[in-house]
């Protein structure tokens, strides 16, 4: 090859390969990686079954120029609002309960009953925020994705069934605060208030005689073996609710049309996403439990009507503080159960 063919032909190669480089580094210019800190296990439906499905959709409907890049917990679970309010994780998922004073309305959609399913209870739920609550302004420092409950939960013990209502009497459960603090102190149940995470450790080492939880979670962080009896309750005796949330400033600084693309996979569709999700995780968890031979009880009529008792006075309380709001709870509440209807009608 002459030389100055031979140069000519370096030269395209060498700017063929600096304008690769260069278009290379503009898409990752091109490319928002948003940091969602997580404090679950990598097993947990939440993550694995919601908020890992709910990214690959946000990178889809975006086409690639939003990536969620999924982070080691960067704080404790109760500290996640904070965490992206000011901005050191970009989203994050949390537990209404773990600061229950901080969303007072939230205490509504998780009073005994209402529903024996999460994906009708949590599209409702969304349905209900926009409606009545979020005018109460509980995110105004946050851009508020998604909203869902898990399912109904019931009473987990070891070695101990649930046969009349005086055999709660005592009982040292693990809790969270909210309404699952209030219903238990109301049953003379003794609540012992712990994240999630840290259930494992407190029922192995005896500090608590069992755990308040949906079916999931028992499985979920690893309670099977040491755990043996469930009280169920028609409707739970209570369900979460959970939030997921991002950074203001870092919404804002997205293009309007990847906000629309990420709205457009959260709000309803994250409550029906993580509704079925944690419907079949929960339905999983029973066979699971029932093949470890556990032994599941249902509530008796005493028992039944001390927890409707005691969830209507909740009902009561929760009314009158959120009417300080200028929000109409009754109403809230006949809207949540009307729409829980029409979920459960269209399926």
């Amino acid at each position: 090859m002459p030389g100055s063919l031979r140069m000519t032909t370096l030269a395209t190669a060498l700017a063929t390969a600096i304008c690769g480089t260069a278009a290379g580094n503009a898409a990752a210019d091109d490319q928002t990686v948003l940091r969602l800190s997580n404090w679950l296990p990598t097993t947990h439906p939440i993550y694995s079954d919601i908020l890992v499905p709910w990214a690959a959709s946000v990178e889809t409907e975006t086409e690639g120029r939003v990536v969620i890049e999924f982070l080691p917990a960067l704080g404790r679970p109760a500290a996640h609002f904070d965490l992206v309010r000011d901005g050191v994780a970009d989203i994050a998922m949390s537990v209404h309960a773990y600061t229950a004073d901080r969303f007072p309305t939230a205490y509504g959609v998780t009073l005994p009953g209402f529903a024996d399913d999460s994906l009708t209870a949590s599209v409702a739920y969304w349905r209900t925020f926009e409606t009545h609550f979020a005018q109460a302004g509980e995110f105004r420092d946050v851009k508020l994705l998604g909203l869902w409950v898990h399912g109904p939960a019931y009473v987990w013990t070891k070695d101990k069934a649930i046969d009349a209502l005086e055999d709660l009497e005592g009982l040292r459960l693990r809790a969270t605060g909210g309404i699952v603090q209030d219903i238990a102190e109301r049953l003379d149940i003794v609540p012992q208030f712990a994240p999630a995470s840290e259930t494992y450790e407190l029922v192995a080492r005896g500090v608590v005689d069992g755990v308040l939880f949906p079916m999931e979670s028992v499985v979920s962080f690893r309670l099977e073996p040491i755990l043996t009896d469930a009280l169920t309750i028609p409707g739970g005796l209570y369900r979460d609710s959970h939030y997921v949330i991002m950074n203001s400033a870092t919404f804002a600084s997205l293009s309007a049309e990847d906000q629309a693309a990420i709205e457009r996979v959260s709000g309803e569709a994250m409550a029906r996403l993580a509704g079925k999700a944690w419907d079949n995780a929960d339905a999983a968890a029973r066979e699971t439990l029932e093949a470890a031979g556990y032994t599941f009880t249902p509530a008796t009529p005493e028992i039944m009507a001390e927890v409707r008792r005691q969830g209507d006075a909740l009902e009561a309380e929760w009314i009158a503080r959120v009417e300080t709001l200028g929000i109409d709870g009754s109403a809230a509440l006949a809207t949540y159960a009307e729409e829980i209807e029409k979920v459960s009608g269209a399926r």
